[in-house]
């Protein structure tokens, strides 16, 4: 099978990248290894496995891919229960009807880079 894709400028320096990186020579060799790689992928996601880096320096990274959930069984997102006071939610409804603040000096001293 002949296969062509049209790539932008990033992800085509990607695959150069990382045919440099396994010393792969050839577009063929590298797609035949990433189509095992995202096969086994999805069969672990289809049975409801996760997918994820171990290290024995830091945490555990899971893989989350929105074209793998499209085969997780259940698709379990994630949930969190807050209980909130009266006092609480009619504080966020206040914040969420108002003007936005204007952001503080220290703050975009920040987001510059400053």
């Amino acid at each position: 099978m002949r296969f062509q894709a049209e790539l932008s400028p990033r992800d085509a320096a990607v695959l150069q990248s990382l045919m440099g990186e396994l010393e792969v020579e050839g577009n063929a060799v590298l797609m035949s290894n990433l189509l095992a790689l995202a096969s086994w992928a999805v069969s672990e996601r289809r049975r409801g496995r996760r997918i994820a880096a171990v290290s024995d320096q830091g945490p555990v990274r899971e893989l989350v891919m929105p074209l793998l959930e499209r085969v997780a069984p259940g698709l379990d997102l994630p949930r969190v229960e807050i209980d909130w006071t009266r006092e609480e939610l009619e504080n966020l409804a206040s914040l969420m009807v108002a003007e936005p603040a204007e952001p503080t000096e220290k703050l975009v001293r920040l987001l510059d880079g400053r």
